[in-house]
Parts: C-alpha cells; sequence; structure tokens
C-alpha cells in the first residue's frame, strides 16, 4: 500500500513543472539534446524504412512530434500534461497526420491494440518510472510493438563515459536516496531521489523537489534482454543511455 500511494503521489509531483511551463523545450536545449539523440533520432527512422506508424511516448511539448511526423505516415503523440499537449498541438497545427492523446504511459494497453505501431520513439522519460514498473511498462511497449517494431528510449543514468564522473553522480545518488528514504521516510527503492528543480531550469514559474530515477546500463541491458528486445545500438553519453532495439519475434 505504501508504494501504491507512493507512485500516486509521485504522478502528480512530476505533473507540476509541465502544468507550470511557459516555453518550448526547444528554447532551453534544442531540438536534439546533443549529437547522439539526433544520430539516433535518424538512425530510428532509418530502421522503420521511410514509413510506418510511431508512437511519441511521453511526447511532452512536441520537441520531436513535428519532425517525426515529416518522415513517417502516422504519429500518435501521448503525455500525461494537458499543457504539454496544447503546446505541442500548436507547435504542429500545420500537419494532419499527427493524433493526440492524453494519458498516461502506465495506461498503454487500455489505449492501443497489440502490434498498433511499427515504432515507439521514447525520449528523456524513462526517468519516471520507477523500478518496481519498468518491467511492466516495457512489456506493454513490446505488446503494442509490429513483429520486428523499433524501439527508442534515452534513459538517466549516474553512468558517464568517464569514470570518475561516474563515481561522483553514483555518490550524489545514494546520498540523495538516503536522504530521502530515512530522513524523509519515503518508501522509495534504489535509484529513485528527489533533487530541486528551479524555476530557469524548465522555462517554467515552478520551483521545487521534483522525482527521477537513475539506473544503469546492466540492469536495463538484463531487462531487455528478459523481454526478448534485440539491442542494435547503444550509447553512454552526459547521464544518458540511448539505445535502439528491436522486437524479436518468436
Amino acid at each position: 500500500m505504501k508504494r501504491e500511494a507512493f507512485f500516486a503521489e509521485i504522478t502528480k509531483n512530476i505533473l507540476l513543472p509541465y502544468e507550470a511551463r511557459q516555453a518550448y523545450e526547444e528554447e532551453r536545449v534544442g531540438e536534439f539534446a546533443n549529437r547522439f539523440e539526433a544520430g539516433y533520432f535518424d538512425c530510428f527512422l532509418a530502421l522503420l524504412g521511410g514509413g510506418g506508424d510511431v508512437l511519441d511516448l511521453a511526447c511532452g511539448d512536441g520537441r520531436h512530434t513535428l519532425r517525426l511526423s515529416e518522415r513517417v505516415n502516422h504519429v500518435v503523440a501521448l503525455d500525461l500534461s494537458p499543457n504539454n499537449l496544447k503546446m505541442a498541438q500548436r507547435k504542429c497545427q500545420s500537419r494532419e497526420n499527427i493524433s493526440f492523446l492524453e494519458g498516461s504511459m502506465f495506461e498503454i494497453d487500455r489505449f492501443f491494440q497489440e502490434s498498433a505501431f511499427d515504432g515507439i520513439w521514447f525520449s528523456q522519460a524513462f526517468e519516471y518510472v520507477p523500478p518496481d514498473r519498468r518491467k511492466e511498462l516495457l512489456a506493454s511497449l513490446k505488446r503494442i510493438l509490429k513483429p520486428n517494431g523499433i524501439l527508442y528510449m534515452s534513459v538517466e543514468t549516474w553512468m558517464h563515459p568517464n569514470l570518475w564522473a561516474s563515481l561522483k553522480e553514483l555518490v550524489n545518488d545514494l546520498q540523495a536516496f538516503c536522504y530521502w528514504k530515512f530522513l524523509k521516510r519515503k518508501p522509495l527503492l534504489w535509484g529513485e531521489f528527489f533533487y530541486y528543480l528551479r524555476v530557469e531550469d524548465v522555462c517554467a514559474s515552478f520551483s521545487g523537489w521534483h522525482y527521477h530515477v537513475h539506473t544503469d546500463k546492466w540492469t536495463l541491458l538484463k531487462l531487455l534482454k528478459r523481454l526478448k528486445f534485440e539491442v542494435l545500438r547503444l550509447d553512454v553519453y552526459d547521464g544518458y543511455i540511448y539505445v535502439l532495439c528491436r522486437k524479436v519475434s518468436l
């Protein structure tokens, strides 16, 4: 019961900065966060073969939705934040091949039939997936992918290409985890923590403590293998694991 109540609490917490957002994400970080994200975007589209139906999962304010719609047959843009979706709709109003859907990534099985999509683009939102919900979510993503469908994810991590940077981030994670679990008595699992989000960090009239979760490359690879995803490409850069994988058809 504690974890269920905590999940409801963090769902509300996650929404706060996005509902207060006043400027587009591109104005803060650009269309792509770095060269890796841009490269994975091109690789994702190449694997789709210049068409298909794509789910832009946790689409945010549409940072990638518009570009996806220019290269595939149809995009379903799903996000939990009504404000994000309003911003995305304004940005994409010239396109007719985008459908917008308000809802949680954890309700995917309710929204979509089996084998509904050729590809799923899941950028910078895995940090909101609690450790005990990862398997459930990835199983749902596999179910709605067509045979040989492509999944892209960027997964926030304490890992960096540099060992010293990785150790420093790991210590920071451990300190944050211990503070919120043992002093604040939150029912956390390893990797979960809260950090202070400033107004200037999100281009929004919001500041306060914000939920995140980190994982590592080995944990992620083990889970993908268990769920029968074939990893096609993986890189660790600047606190993110970038991964492209294919649904294995048995």
